[in-house]
């Protein structure tokens, strides 16, 4: 049998720099499937410290984009159901005027009442509105109905009268970045909505009785109501304006950030491919002498 030479030593270095080779390129096929450096913070070295910071940083902000987006969907439905609150308020004001100065009839009169008496109930149920499980003119007592007529019954045109409402006095605000925060909406205790389920109560009480002076202080009442009542949707407006501004601020840093995060952790994956080219060759080289080391024997080193 003839005698190998002895080649242990060398033969260890090339297989164990084989090794090293398929490792890489077991690594790099993963970088080519994924476009990821690395799968874990692990293989990520000195970067991982502030990939995690980011990432964390990133779901913050999409946190404060979100909680601002919900915030400004409630702000919408509050706007749109104002809308109507001023269209009902736009219309019994005018039915009042028309009615002032005219020989009005007990038939009139309660035809305009009855007007007055669902319009109540209407503003009411505008403002008793749920969303998504809340009661938006409630306040911070979002599960409880804000408007209850059960027992509403003003006094006169003149006493301000708010035991109607049902919630408390809290203005609801959202977390919208790490140092600011946004107070939104309103509640159904508002004044300007305690004018106009007073002006439209004493309109519902109308009668044969009722003279031109007083129905021109309910006319005045409804004026003013309707005032106030769009002055306060003005505010949701630039309320809903100053959302949308900060969920498009964190928008843009999210992007910021997840370019950041592309540069810390996605690969060129035709770069990588091109080297695992290079790498596979490299391979192929190596273990042809490694076989070719394994095959020597004395003879063949002697000749």
């Amino acid at each position: 049998m003839a005698m190998r030479v002895a080649t242990f030593a060398m033969n260890e270095r090339m297989l164990s720099a084989s090794l090293r080779t398929q490792a890489k390129m077991s690594e790099m096929q993963i970088q080519e499937a994924t476009g990821q450096v690395s799968t874990d913070y692990g293989g990520l070295g000195n970067s991982a410290a502030r990939v995690l910071d980011l990432e964390v940083s990133l779901a913050r902000s999409k946190t404060y984009a979100s909680a601002a987006e919900e915030a400004n969907g409630r702000v919408q439905v509050m706007y749109d159901q104002m809308s109507t609150m001023t269209d009902l308020l736009t219309e019994l004001r005018g039915r009042v005027t028309a009615a002032i100065g005219t020989n009005s009839t007990d038939t009139s009169d309660e035809s305009l009442a009855t007007a007055a008496t669902s319009a109540l109930e209407d503003l009411a149920g505008l403002l008793n509105v749920r969303y998504e499980g809340r009661y938006l003119f409630a306040g911070s007592a979002t599960t409880t109905l804000p408007v209850d007529l059960e027992s509403y019954d003003p006094a006169d045109l003149t006493t301000e009268d708010t035991s109607y409402y049902q919630g408390n006095g809290t203005i609801t605000s959202v977390q919208v970045s790490s140092e600011r925060s946004i107070a939104y909406g309103v509640t159904a205790g508002n004044p300007a909505f305690e004018e106009m389920m007073r002006a439209v109560s004493a309109l519902s009480k109308v009668d044969g009785n009722t003279t031109d002076a007083e129905m021109e202080e309910i006319s005045t009442l409804l004026v003013s109501a309707l005032d106030k009542v769009t002055a306060v949707q003005s505010g949701l407006s630039l309320s809903s304006a100053a959302l949308e501004r900060a969920s498009a601020a964190e928008q843009e840093y999210q992007s910021y950030v997840s370019s950041s995060l592309t540069g810390l952790t996605g690969v060129d994956v035709a770069a990588v491919t091109v080297q695992l080219t290079a790498y596979e060759t490299q391979l192929q080289a190596s273990y042809a002498a490694v076989a070719k080391v394994q095959g020597l024997s004395l003879l063949d080193y002697l000749r």
